[in-house]
């Protein structure tokens, strides 16, 4: 039971924290960070993969900083494979608004005004030039 544990666990980008048997009863403990994103569904992926012998808890315990550019489009995220640390950001933002109904892509316009935009394109024109 506890290597299907580990299975499911290792789908799911988990960092184990304790690995423990339960003094005086057959029960096993096992503590694992899991990324709120993976664990939609791991309550059942968990009691398939063990007949139903084991069952999770889940409490939130910490924020963490996501690696990589969530607005960076040229990213391409294959369905049910999972993505590169360096992507991440841009998978979780993408499964957030997937599953909210919403497009995948976020447009710049919705953080910056009319007038940022316009200069923030004119730098970048500029830059382009600068390197050729």
């Amino acid at each position: 039971c506890v290597s299907a544990i580990y299975t499911v666990l290792s789908r799911r980008r988990e960092h184990v924290t304790a690995d423990v048997p339960k003094p005086g009863t057959p029960a096993y403990i096992v503590k694992a960070f899991l990324p709120v994103i993976e664990s939609f569904g791991f309550e059942t992926d968990l009691r398939y993969h063990t007949q139903g012998k084991a069952f999770c808890l889940s409490v939130f315990d910490h924020w963490a900083v996501v690696p990589g550019d969530l607005l960076d489009k040229s990213i391409v995220l294959r369905p049910l494979e999972p993505a590169p640390i360096q992507h991440l950001a841009r998978e979780f933002m993408a499964k957030t608004r997937r599953r909210k109904g919403m497009s995948e892509d976020v447009s710049i316009n919705k953080f910056f005004d009319e007038a940022m935009v316009v200069e923030l394109a004119q730098q970048a024109a500029d830059l382009h030039q600068q390197m050729m």
